[in-house]
């Protein structure tokens, strides 16, 4: 299991770490909602806090910069517009590899310890639709620039018809920010990732977006809808198919 992929099957639980023989035990708690951030180049990294960073292909050099010894997990994005050797980038450092396009080299789903993400359109056929959620990615990225904030239930609706053939987690792209009503509606309907541009975030209160989403509680599971009681008609028909059926024995 990829390390991108094992966090976000641990969204909303406590983490324990430093487990072994003179260890000192830690305890973090994964937030319900991740954030991401897209840089431009690793140095951005130290201009906002964020879970996950993504940074475009050809932006780390040999030297591999020093902003990245302190991140937690960070991965590359790659398309068929770059030219590039998938093993030296694996060999890179990254935790996954975010695929911008179908174009791109099918090598990059090659290895299961690097995690995968993938760009998807809306308004997809559901073959294709179908056909991603069957690949090997981790998650999947829609592009949410267009909605607007706060949530309308036309909005929330849309976005269910967008994702609903998708098991796979869902990063959404935003430039705005959501406020905590649109947090628990973004968490309901399945989001596990908000992901931003650095200067989109930058630009915002971020700080205070991930103060919200550390607030927010797991999504509940439904109850079972309680027993139905029978009506008066109804106990009337069952009593009298039992006087016909001991009527049978007679």
């Amino acid at each position: 299991m990829s390390k991108i992929s094992d966090r976000l099957a641990k969204l909303g639980q406590t983490e324990t770490t430093g487990f072994g023989f003179g260890a000192r035990a830690l305890t973090r708690k994964i937030p319900v909602i991740l954030t991401a951030v897209t840089v431009h180049k690793p140095k951005d990294i130290q201009d906002v806090d964020a879970d996950v960073f993504i940074m475009p292909y050809g932006s780390i050099d040999a030297s591999k910069s020093k902003p990245l010894e302190d991140v937690d997990m960070w991965g590359v994005s790659v398309s068929d517009k770059h030219d590039f050797d998938t093993d030296s980038l694996v060999g890179s450092g990254p935790d996954f590899l975010v695929i911008e396009t179908e174009a791109t080299p099918g090598s990059v789903l090659c290895g299961a310890d690097t995690g995968k993400g993938f760009v998807v359109d809306w308004n997809l056929s559901e073959n294709r639709a179908k056909a991603i959620d069957n690949g090997p990615f981790d998650f999947l990225i829609l592009d949410g620039s267009s909605i607007m904030f706060p949530l309308s239930v036309g909005g929330v609706l849309e976005l269910h018809e967008q994702i609903t053939y998708y098991s796979r987690h869902i990063f959404l792209r935003l430039t705005q920010l959501p406020n905590d009503s649109d947090l628990e509606l973004l968490r309901d309907t399945g989001i596990s990732a908000l992901l931003y541009d650095v200067s989109d975030a930058k630009a915002t209160e971020f700080a205070k977006l991930r103060d919200s989403i550390n607030r927010l509680e797991p999504r509940k599971d439904k109850r079972s809808a309680p027993a139905v009681l029978p009506t008066g008609e109804a106990s009337l028909g069952e009593a009298d198919v039992t006087e016909h059926e001991e009527d049978d024995w007679d």
